[in-house]
């Protein structure tokens, strides 16, 4: 069964979920305490670990306190419990909760895509030449799932037939499985593919990445970049916390550039705060397709990108798109 939330268990979580009911004077004068923050396990995280360490929310939301989920499902839990208010995600996971009536909203993207196919296998250069062959994947009907399933459509192939395809529950489990030999051909996101080819080098065995999914992508839509992850919010955020929001918009940009500028510095804070080791993060930076670009710029991308997967499986985005309010300016 795919691992989303029924309507009732969302609709339950509402009642713990604080609205923006309150005045505009207590929202303006009250930093918001005790704000946790769930990041997603990619290397695009990294933004806005940077916007925390650089203490540019420490006035608004003093004792913010940032981890890392492990799983879709933390990161649903965390979100419908209401502990978690805002979080880095990957994109469909706030329209879905929003179309089961959650006040989720989009702020911004932060990776454009993440996917590799990583392999042993000489004849692989191309998508089509996956055709017969076992092939490992990871959070089956989430993200990675769904995007490569969506491109397997594109190019005119049947995932679940023209190729074998099995699951473990996350990337790094993956990894590990890919560099121990124990599978050949894998789709993996970055930090973990560069993670499998150092593991497997480390074992004298050759990994290589044949190709990554955003070229894919960018034969058959404007721009090879896919909107795969970015921050979004609780509604209630933007009346209770105003001063945080204008925080992280004035901020984010700053964090981005400041990531690109050195890598090694990113990789060091990578290591403290999301648990990667600085090595192997370096070395992924390329692949990470970082940027930070608002919902509202975004949308015309995002909504492509979400009526492709709601063409492909339509419990992805809870059965329709989101509304216009959905996609935030920074």
């Amino acid at each position: 069964m795919p691992p989303f939330l029924t309507r009732r268990s969302c609709l339950a979580g509402l009642g713990s979920l604080p609205l923006a009911g309150i005045t505009a004077h207590s929202a303006l004068t009250a930093p918001l305490a005790g704000l946790e923050i769930l990041g997603a396990p990619n290397g695009s995280t990294i933004v806005l670990v940077e916007l925390m360490a650089s203490g540019a929310l420490a006035a608004a939301a003093p004792g913010a306190t940032f981890r890392l989920w492990r799983t879709t499902d933390d990161l649903r839990a965390g979100i419908v419990s209401g502990r978690t208010r805002l979080f880095t995600t990957p994109s469909h996971v706030p329209a879905n909760l929003a179309a089961r009536g959650l006040p989720l909203r989009m702020l911004c993207l932060l990776g454009m895509g993440h996917l590799a196919v990583v392999t042993d296998d000489d004849s692989i250069a191309d998508f089509h030449d996956l055709a017969g062959k076992p092939v490992l994947g990871f959070f089956r009907h989430d993200m990675p799932d769904l995007t490569f399933r969506a491109i397997a459509r594109m190019e005119r192939m049947d995932a679940e037939k023209d190729m074998s395809l099995s699951y473990v529950q996350t990337a790094m489990e993956a990894a590990q499985m890919l560099a121990a030999g124990r599978v050949s051909t894998a789709i993996l996101a970055e930090p973990q593919a560069t993670a499998a080819i150092m593991m497997a080098q480390a074992k004298g065995r050759t990994l290589r990445r044949a190709f990554e999914l955003t070229s894919i992508w960018g034969r058959h839509k404007p721009r090879p970049r896919i909107p795969m992850a970015g921050i979004a919010l609780h509604a209630g955020l933007i009346e209770e916390a105003p001063e945080l929001l204008a925080a992280i918009r004035a901020g984010l940009a700053p964090a981005r550039d400041r990531v690109m500028a050195d890598p090694a510095a990113a990789a060091k804070l990578a290591e403290a705060k999301m648990e990667m080791r600085p090595q192997i993060f370096e070395k992924a930076f390329p692949h990470l397709n970082i940027d930070v670009v608002s919902a509202r710029a975004g949308k015309s991308e995002l909504a492509d990108f979400y009526a492709t997967l709601l063409d492909l499986e339509p419990e992805a985005l809870g059965g329709r798109l989101p509304p216009d309010d959905f996609y935030l300016d920074l």
